[in-house]
């Protein structure tokens, strides 16, 4: 039991998939520790279910929320938002992802909440290592501003937060060496204990250099990077398949992708979709490919690093974190898809180099990301705010 009276804490999250997958273990373990638990999110016909089965001890609320802004439907979430604070009285309010931070801080502020905490995933508003001072940087400077505390998921996003003025810097910290929940390394992300299927994908991923990539479709993810890529291997008739494991969200823009590339379903790339157990499909990746736009950490880079896998993407705030360029993998300079290939091909042509930089990646994955740390001093977090309020 915590050292204080009982504790009440809410999350709020924009998107499911979020709660499902950024959450696994720390709920449990804070019910075990005897606070509350009590996470809204919108309802959808996939994560809710597998959420409460894996949170027996963990209040759900379903309130939706429109990812993009939309003036009727934001009004109605934060009117429930505020009824949920308000029957529930959390003494701590946890905020994460974008509409779910700014509705939620701004029902908490309307509520007189003392202990409101803004989770920064990573900002919107920023592309590469510039910020776009328009309508979503105000949003997420407000959204500062409504927190009493902010924890950045890395160091790099913390002051990139503070140097562009998102927040002062004795608002904002790092939990221990970032993430949202650290990583199962033991478990969930541990290649000794995932069986490799060589009949997996009728075979094709056996045969081949397999480029992946893990995450939403979408061209802030990289996903058009990528594919110059790939198509830079198949013009050079160099033998690869690229493994796609993530929803497409672009509208018809992937799939035309793919045809003025000339790559090939099938045949060049595999496409997985959604998988609830990623790393099922991750462990057949000889390299992560992520050249994206913008990153808070890039929990799927150390996620694949767990997987002796090494990572290729972008030198920008967030990814320098997961990744140490030269160690654990090969950071580019922002917007040049020459040097992805070049450094892709790297590893293609050198196997000592894949192999080493992949058991770096694991052994710092282990050093550095432990779930329980997190657990451990959130907690001890939670605990000072309820002390002090």
């Amino acid at each position: 039991m915590n050292n204080v009276n009982q504790i009440t804490l809410l999350h709020i999250f924009s998107a499911p998939q979020s709660a499902y997958f950024f959450m696994a273990g720390q709920l449990q373990y804070m019910v075990e520790k005897g606070i509350n638990v009590t996470v809204i999110m919108p309802y959808d016909a996939i994560f809710n279910a597998k959420f409460k089965q894996r949170e027996p001890n963990v209040s759900l609320i379903n309130v939706a929320l429109a990812r993009n802004i939309s003036l009727v439907q934001d009004v109605k979430s934060l009117v429930k938002i505020l009824q949920v604070i308000h029957r529930i009285k959390p003494d701590i309010v946890h905020l994460h992802t974008p509409k779910a931070s700014f509705l939620g801080g701004l029902a908490s502020k309307l509520l007189f909440k003392k202990n409101v905490i803004y989770h920064m995933h990573g900002l919107v508003s920023i592309e590469g290592h510039n910020v776009n001072k328009g309508l979503m940087f105000y949003i997420e400077k407000i959204t500062c501003s409504l927190a009493t505390k902010i924890f950045a998921v890395s160091e790099s996003l913390r002051v990139v937060a503070v140097a562009n003025n998102y927040c002062p810097p004795k608002k904002i910290s790092v939990i221990k060496n970032g993430t949202i929940n650290g990583i199962d390394y033991l478990n969930k992300f541990n290649p000794k204990i995932i069986e490799k299927d060589k009949e997996k994908l009728n075979g094709l991923v056996t045969k081949k250099f397999i480029i992946g990539f893990a995450g939403r479709l979408l061209e802030a993810k990289g996903i058009k990077d990528y594919i110059k890529v790939l198509a830079n291997f198949k013009n050079r008739n160099i033998s690869f398949m690229g493994l796609v494991i993530g929803p497409d969200e672009s509208g018809d823009e992937f799939n035309s992708l793919l045809k003025e590339n000339n790559l090939i379903v099938d045949d060049d790339i595999i496409l997985l979709g959604q998988q609830l157990n990623p790393e099922e499909y991750m462990i057949y990746f000889d390299v992560l490919l992520l050249p994206t736009k913008r990153e808070g950490f890039g929990l799927v880079s150390a996620e694949a690093n767990a997987l002796e896998i090494p990572v290729v993407g972008y030198d920008i705030p967030g990814l320098r974190d997961a990744v140490l360029n030269g160690k654990t993998g090969t950071l580019v300079a922002y917007g040049n898809s020459k040097k992805l290939f070049e450094a892709v091909l790297n590893y293609y042509n050198n196997k000592e180099l894949r192999i080493n930089h992949g058991i770096n990646g694991r052994e710092r994955v282990i050093s550095d990301f432990k779930s329980e740390d997190i657990w451990i001093a959130l907690f001890n977090e939670y605990q000072n705010l309820v002390k002090k309020s």
